[in-house]
């Protein structure tokens, strides 16, 4: 039988901290979002402003999440997959608000 050469590969690499942060922000607006759709469905939708004012935040978490993830995939010498992460989830994050805005109106 023949047996497959191992090989291992070091390197310097380390992950982008901006990608990071971009996978953070992602997971707080996801998590922020979650939490103000659940409490609407429990209030039958009658929500004040305080839950307005909190899908805004998600959507400047979002977007502030987009620019800086976009920034962590240009790093050089740095793994970009915590920046692919945030930059995709954070678009999604961004559907899921204009999926409620467009519901609501």
């Amino acid at each position: 039988m023949k047996r497959s050469k191992r090989t291992y590969i070091y390197t310097d690499k380390k992950h982008s901290e901006k990608g990071i942060f971009s996978t953070v922000l992602a997971v707080l607006s996801f998590a922020f979002l979650i939490l103000t759709i659940v409490s609407s469905y429990k209030k039958g939708g009658d929500v004040g402003g305080n839950v307005g004012a909190v899908v805004f935040v998600c959507t400047l978490f979002s977007a502030v999440g987009i620019i800086i993830g976009s920034f962590g995939r240009k790093e050089k010498e740095k793994f970009i997959l915590f920046a692919n992460i945030g930059i995709i989830w954070n678009v999604v994050n961004l559907f899921m608000v204009s999926g409620i805005l467009y519901a609501g109106i």
